[in-house]
C-alpha cells in the first residue's frame, strides 16, 4: 500500500521548568511523523528525546526522517522505531461507536493543580535525604486520608538511602508506590527489597532500557509499571501488556506534542490505573487542545481532523 510521508519539528517551551533527579527540563523538542495511506487513513508518530531516558539530540534523527520520507528502510534507532510503531498502531484505526472511556490522571505536585483522582505525584531524590524525608512526611500528613501519593526518585537512590525511605514510609496509607527508586543496574536488589516490605514499588526508566514492560515481566517483576509508550519501540506489544496488566500499568507522558499526547491518551484507555498524564507544563500554549487539559481525559476526543489542522499550522 502506498503512503504519503512527511515529518516536521515541534518545539515548545514549558510554562514552568520541570526539576527532576536528571536535571532541569525546560522545553519539548520532537519530530512529528505523518503518514497518509492511499485509502485515506492518516496516522501520527513522535520521536521524543527525553532527559534521563533518551538523552540525544533531535538533529541525530534528521537522516532517519529523510530516509523514511523517501520510503527507505535503514536500521532505525529505538526512539524512531517507537514513532513508526505508533504510526501503524491500532489506536489510529477508525472505530464506529468508540466508547470514550474517561481516563483519570495523577496531578504533578509542581503544577499546583488539584487532581480529581485524588492521586498526586511528587519528585524525590533532589536534596538532603533527611530533610527531604521530613518534608515529604509533613506534606503527606496534611493530605486527605483518601489521597494516594506516588513518589518518583528517577533512579537517584541507593539501597542504603532506599531503606531509610522504607523505614519512614512503612504503614503510610496514603502512599501508593515509590517509582524507580534504584538505577537500572540494581533491578535485582529492588526485587529482593520488594519482598521484605509492605512499601510498593514501580519501575519506569528500567522499563525503557529493557525495551518494554513485557521483558521485565519475563524477569520476574510483579510490581507496578510506569509505561511511557513514546519511548518503547513496539506499541503493539505495549498495548497487549497494558490490557493484560490493567491494574498495574500506569500509562505516562514524556510531555509529547499534542500529536504524541493524543496517541498516549488513547493507549491509556486500556488501563484501569490512574494515568500519569499531567499536561500543566503546556498551560496557555496556543497549540494546545482544550480536550487535553480536561479532567478526566477523554481519549479520541481529539480527532484526526483537529490534528491535521494543527499540522497545517506548523
Amino acid at each position: 500500500m502506498n503512503a504519503s510521508r512527511q515529518f516536521r519539528i515541534y518545539d515548545e517551551k514549558f510554562a514552568f521548568p520541570l526539576r527532576t533527579a536528571h536535571g532541569v527540563w525546560e522545553r519539548r523538542r520532537s519530530m512529528i511523523l505523518r503518514e497518509e495511506k492511499d485509502n485515506g487513513l492518516v496516522s501520527y508518530g513522535e520521536v521524543a528525546p527525553t532527559p534521563g531516558f533518551a538523552d540525544c539530540s533531535l538533529d541525530d534523527f534528521l537522516p532517519e526522517g529523510r530516509a523514511w520520507v523517501r520510503g527507505e528502510s535503514p536500521n532505525h534507532s529505538p526512539l524512531f522505531l517507537s514513532a513508526l510503531s505508533c504510526l501503524s498502531s491500532e489506536i489510529w484505526q477508525p472505530v464506529d461507536g468508540f466508547e470514550k472511556k474517561p481516563v483519570l490522571c495523577a496531578g504533578l505536585d509542581a503544577s499546583g493543580e488539584n487532581a480529581p483522582s485524588h492521586t498526586r505525584k511528587r519528585k524525590i531524590g533532589l536534596g538532603s535525604l533527611k530533610d527531604e524525608i521530613d518534608e515529604i512526611l509533613g506534606w503527606m500528613s496534611n493530605l486527605p486520608d483518601r489521597s494516594k501519593v506516588r513518589l518518583d526518585a528517577n533512579g537517584s537512590l541507593n539501597v542504603e538511602s532506599l531503606r531509610l525511605w522504607i523505614d519512614a514510609l512503612e504503614g503510610e496509607s496514603r502512599l501508593e508506590f515509590v517509582e524507580q527508586p534504584l538505577p537500572d543496574a540494581q533491578f535485582d536488589d529492588l526485587k529482593l527489597l520488594s519482598r521484605e516490605t509492605s512499601v510498593l514499588f514501580a519501575l519506569d526508566e528500567t522499563i525503557v532500557s529493557a525495551g518494554g514492560p513485557e521483558a521485565l515481566r519475563q524477569r520476574g517483576w510483579e510490581g507496578y509499571c510506569v509505561i511511557k509508550p513514546s519511548l518503547i519501540p513496539d506499541w503493539r506489544e505495549t498495548i497487549r501488556f497494558i490490557k493484560s496488566e490493567s491494574e498495574k500499568s500506569i500509562v505516562s507522558t514524556v510531555f509529547e506534542s499534542p500529536f504524541g499526547y493524543e496517541a498516549v491518551c488513547r493507549c491509556a484507555s486500556h488501563s484501569i490505573a490512574v494515568a500519569g498524564l499531567d499536561r500543566s507544563l503546556f498551560r496557555g500554549n496556543s497549540k494546545e487542545f482544550v480536550e487535553h487539559h480536561a479532567r478526566p481525559l477523554i481519549p479520541n476526543a481529539v480527532g484526526i481532523r483537529q490534528l491535521d489542522q494543527l499540522w497545517a499550522s506548523l
